[in-house]
């Protein structure tokens, strides 16, 4: 897990006034916060405790999006000059045409320079501060052109939530936000990551960047006749790249297989909570798609790889971000029986009463860990007005246990087996999967824990 771990983060304007990376992260969020108002989904942070924290400035939904030549003629009603020709450098190309701007003795500037850090760093705090004035009618405009501009941050962090917010909002994409999503595919951040691979693949699927990702994803599953295990891990949306702390040998795998480790207490079993992972070459992997399609068709395969396999009900199943709505799915469109589901930053879909009640028939009991402000899951919802798929911000109490960790922003850090041993979390899935085994008490009311 590559992530900082973020336990306080810096609120409000504060956070375009500091510097570090706390600063970096707590300016993504913010950015995050009003994009998801912008996209017309500001429900969802009328209703989230941890926007509040943060004092996310309230904007409305922008119904007419701002073209880059009013964006100019804004900045420099403000006194603000960006130091290069911006409409010149718009494109959509695949990567962006370098000839194009050769031609025309253009050279794309460079994202990174010391230059446009120190302009993000002067105008930010600016427009932000313009965002907070609701007796004006600038406060939307006042919140695009930060997001334009904070795709020249000097924070990884700031440039790709930026360019993610702009792709979904479907403008006419300029260079910066290309540039900033492949640098993006590139990070050594987990959630950085995430966001600009998820963002890539649905503007610009054949991306010369995201290509290479894929690349890396290896084959899917092999068809095999070893006896399997009783619980698995099933992997995020891009954890196959490049984290593989979910496959057998794997960092979390490892420690699951492991754990108690000798810095924490026993469980009252006595056996790790992994004992029974299945670790053959075989083991289920499936095709990492984003749409409700692929999550549905994996969600078949799953089944299937069960099936082939005698595997008529699993113990366990621990699984990531996207990977949480395959077991859904699973359950729901195939009857897949499992003792307890563990799901880790997973975005909650919006499911009816009926599917629900289906997959209570066959997964006795369902836990959902989350970290505050997961930028992944929020990005997610940016794109819920244009997919299928509506999603929404927790997953419903009466179906499930929900689980929120003091970690702040990132998509990764409940996969971390250090987080893991510092907070006891195996201790409390064995107590969870404890409550599925016969003669067991029985809750009809999911918990709501907060560390």
């Amino acid at each position: 897990m590559s992530d900082p771990v973020i336990i306080k983060p810096i609120p409000g304007a504060y956070a375009f006034e500091a510097v570090g990376e706390e600063a970096g992260w707590s300016q993504a969020a913010q950015l995050v916060g009003l994009g998801v108002q912008l996209n017309g989904r500001t429900d969802i942070l009328n209703m989230n405790d941890d926007a509040e924290s943060l004092d996310i400035p309230q904007v409305p939904r922008v119904t007419h999006r701002m073209p880059i030549y009013d964006l100019e003629s804004f900045l420099r009603s403000r006194k603000i000059e960006v130091p290069f020709r911006w409409h010149m450098l718009h494109g959509w190309s695949q990567p962006t045409n370098r000839r194009m701007f050769e031609s025309n003795q253009i050279v794309p500037p460079d994202l990174q320079t010391m230059e446009f850090a120190e302009l993000v760093d002067d105008v930010s705090p600016r427009l932000y501060e313009e965002t907070l004035d609701r007796h004006s009618d600038t406060d939307t405009r006042a919140a695009e052109a930060l997001l334009h501009l904070s795709q020249f941050s000097r924070y990884q962090v700031v440039r790709v939530a930026a360019a993610a917010i702009l792709a979904s909002r479907r403008l006419r994409l300029w260079w910066p936000t290309i540039e900033a999503l492949a640098d993006g595919c590139l990070s050594e951040s987990d959630t950085v990551q995430q966001i600009a691979a998820d963002t890539l693949s649905r503007i610009a699927p054949r991306h010369p960047a995201l290509l290479e990702l894929l690349s890396q994803m290896g084959q899917g599953n092999q068809p095999g006749t070893s006896s399997a295990g009783t619980s698995i891990i099933i992997p995020g949306t891009w954890a196959r790249f490049r984290s593989l702390w979910w496959q057998p040998g794997g960092s979390l795998f490892r420690y699951l297989q492991q754990e108690p480790g000798k810095f924490e207490q026993a469980d009252a079993t006595l056996l790790p909570v992994g004992h029974d992972l299945y670790e053959q070459a075989d083991f289920y992997r499936w095709t990492d798609g984003l749409s409700g399609t692929d999550q549905t068709a994996a969600a078949y395969d799953l089944a299937g790889w069960a099936g082939a396999r005698e595997v008529h009900d699993f113990k366990k199943v621990i699984a990531h971000s996207h990977g949480g709505n395959v077991a859904l799915n699973a359950a729901a469109l195939c009857g897949m029986r499992i003792d307890l589901l563990v799901m880790l930053h997973t975005p909650p879909h919006r499911r009816s009463s009926e599917t629900w009640g289906q997959i209570s028939e066959v997964v006795q009991r369902i836990v959902s860990m989350r970290t505050k402000f997961d930028l992944v899951v929020l990005l997610d919802l940016c794109w819920s007005t244009v997919k299928l798929t509506r999603t929404t911000w927790k997953f419903p109490k009466k179906r499930v246990h929900n689980w929120t960790f003091p970690f702040w922003f990132s998509h990764g850090t409940l996969t971390d087996p250090d987080v893991w041993m510092e907070r006891g979390i195996a201790k409390e899935v064995a107590a969870a999967y404890a409550l599925t085994r016969p003669n067991a008490k029985p809750t009809t009311n999911p918990t709501t824990l907060t560390w």
